[in-house]
């Protein structure tokens, strides 16, 4: 009996249903053709075709944040915008600037890193044998 009184109030506390947030629409201009027709980036799903981009999603903020990850995936941009809020263009610049930079830093990582090991240790794990033991190198 008590556990129904108690999801009853439960229930009254929590009061009606909160509306989901509102979506806004997002849009690109590019300096070129999009690298890709679609990507996410910024926390949306964009869309591109020739050097536009459109994206629906909740906030309705932008940010260069936002801007940079979603020019590495498609190219330099040149408007940034929600349906309430417009990149400014210093912060544009900034966008493309960390763009630029962060694409070049990834171009020269190694494709496929090999695992690093350190001279002190030999393994980790159990040995073939049963040993739970470490081997450690002497120097």
């Amino acid at each position: 009996m008590h556990r129904i009184a108690f999801a009853a109030v439960l229930a009254a506390a929590a009061g009606p249903a909160q509306a989901e947030a509102p979506t806004f629409s997002y849009e690109t201009e590019l300096a070129q053709a999009a690298r890709r027709a679609a990507t996410i980036a910024g926390g949306v799903s964009w869309t591109c075709a020739d050097t536009r981009c459109t994206a629906s999603g909740r906030g309705g903020n932008v940010s260069v944040k936002g801007c940079s990850e979603l020019a590495r995936a498609v190219g330099p941009i040149m408007r940034y915008r929600s349906e309430i809020k417009e990149l400014p263009a210093a912060d544009l610049r900034e966008c493309n600037r960390v763009a630029l930079a962060t694409a070049g830093a990834a171009a020269k990582a190694p494709a496929n890193p090999q695992r690093a090991t350190t001279p002190e240790i030999a393994f980790t794990g159990v040995a073939s044998g049963g040993d739970a033991t470490p081997a450690v190198r002497k120097r």
